[in-house]
């Protein structure tokens, strides 16, 4: 599929967000994708009647114009009141964006980094001022909606949501340590540019830039893209998590950590010691390997959906309470090999897989193991088998919850 943004932007997605400018573009509705003009996004209504996800609302005006999550109410009737209406999870609502979506992901090169959600606004509604953690891609579809923005003359880059009028998350600190805006009337005026959108505008509009839609003139409603691709930091602190992680010195508790200066330093000595390990090691691992476990990660805690098949994990572990029936399939030559997922953070599963029959032992060895292995004891076990079949039957099994791969280098211990 072609790159899905430059006939709507007239430039490819990633000089688009490599720029990091608010970028807007005018045109006819027809230009946009078919889902952002059929079925639910056809109209406020039938986006109400059709949406059956989590909502959030917020008031109009620029005092009161945080999202805050509800329950147990249907979005007419919210809107009837005057609110905003944030449809959270709009990606499984519209299943014909999905070959959309793995386009523009492509072009980022992250996987399953998007999701999709609608702004429907009653007149007189909106939101404060404020900025947003990710980068966002803005369609209006239909009524006219009025937006100012500000460049974040504060920081770049971040990573964090803050509106001067909601509470400050854990992140605030580390980001406006240097300065930041105490009342929403702080920004200047003559900082602020105003933009009047109708169906079929859309703009690019890079995390951290102060925006607000406070008191809408009418009933209008938007798609946005968020792309929450993770930071280099988020990228670093889970490669260190799973592979500081298998040293038991760095599971152990740290018990007197906060206790009497006396008390406190052998806690306090082991601690230097052990960053000053890791330090030495950090300078020999491969950092490259911190996308994959990123996308490992994703896939076990549920936030990806698509099993990595073609990363090139190395060591995985069979999952307890998993399990597979293996039997001669109605193809001669195959196996047919069905696999049960235990109870993990995800949903449990079953999942059909066929394989050549010639599987059979390397299915069984990893089934009777009990232990972390590799793909290369694999390989030497079985000589038949080629590096590149096992590792595709890895992917699969991986695929199917059988087996989990542990992203990273081993920690040698000994």
């Amino acid at each position: 599929m072609e790159d899905p943004l430059s006939s709507i932007f007239g430039t490819s997605t990633r000089e688009l967000f490599r720029k990091r400018e608010l970028f807007v573009t005018h045109g006819g509705l027809e230009r946009f994708p078919a889902f952002m003009r059929t079925g639910p996004l056809e109209s406020v209504d039938s986006l109400c009647r059709s949406y059956t996800g989590p909502l959030e609302v917020a008031q109009g005006t620029p005092e009161s114009g945080i999202q805050i999550p509800v329950r147990d109410a249907h979005a007419s009737a919210l809107l009837r009141l005057g609110l905003t209406v944030y449809f959270t999870e709009l990606r499984r609502a519209l299943p014909f964006a999905g070959a959309w979506l793995k386009a523009l992901e492509g072009e980022l090169g992250v996987p399953e980094c998007t999701s999709l959600a609608a702004f429907a606004n009653a007149s007189g509604s909106g939101l404060s001022w404020h900025h947003d953690r990710f980068d966002q891609l803005f369609f209006q579809l239909r009524g006219k909606k009025r937006f100012r923005y500000a460049p974040n003359t504060y920081v770049e880059n971040p990573d964090v949501q803050f509106s001067p009028i909601a509470h400050a998350p854990p992140e605030f600190g580390r980001a406006y340590r240097h300065g930041f805006p105490p009342h929403s009337d702080d920004f200047l005026k003559d900082e602020q540019e105003p933009l009047v959108l109708e169906p079929g505008s859309a703009f690019f509009m890079p995390a951290g830039t102060w925006h607000t839609t406070a008191e809408q003139t009418e009933e209008s409603l938007s798609m946005v893209a968020v792309v929450r691709a993770p930071s280099r930091l988020d990228l670093l602190l889970n490669l260190l998590d799973y592979y500081a992680g298998q040293a038991p010195e760095w599971r152990a508790r740290a018990y007197d950590g906060w206790a009497s200066a006396d008390s406190a330093r052998t806690e306090h000595a082991e601690l230097l010691r052990l960053s000053a390990e890791l330090g030495a090691r950090l300078t020999k691992l491969d950092v490259t390997q911190a996308f994959g476990a990123w996308a490992s990660h994703g896939h076990t805690t549920g936030t990806l959906g698509e099993y990595p098949r073609s990363a090139p994990y190395e060591r995985f572990v069979r999952l307890p309470n998993s399990s597979a029936l293996i039997e001669p399939s109605a193809t001669p030559g195959k196996l047919r090999c069905v696999v049960l997922s235990g109870p993990t953070s995800r949903p449990q599963a079953r999942i059909e897989l066929a394989f050549n029959a010639e599987a059979r032992p390397v299915l069984d060895w990893i089934l009777g193991l009990e232990r972390a292995f590799t793909r290369a004891e694999a390989s030497e076990r079985f000589p038949h088998f080629s590096p590149a079949d096992l590792a595709d039957l890895c992917g699969w099994l991986g695929h199917a919850g059988l087996i989990r791969p542990l992203p990273v280098p081993e920690w040698d211990d000994r």
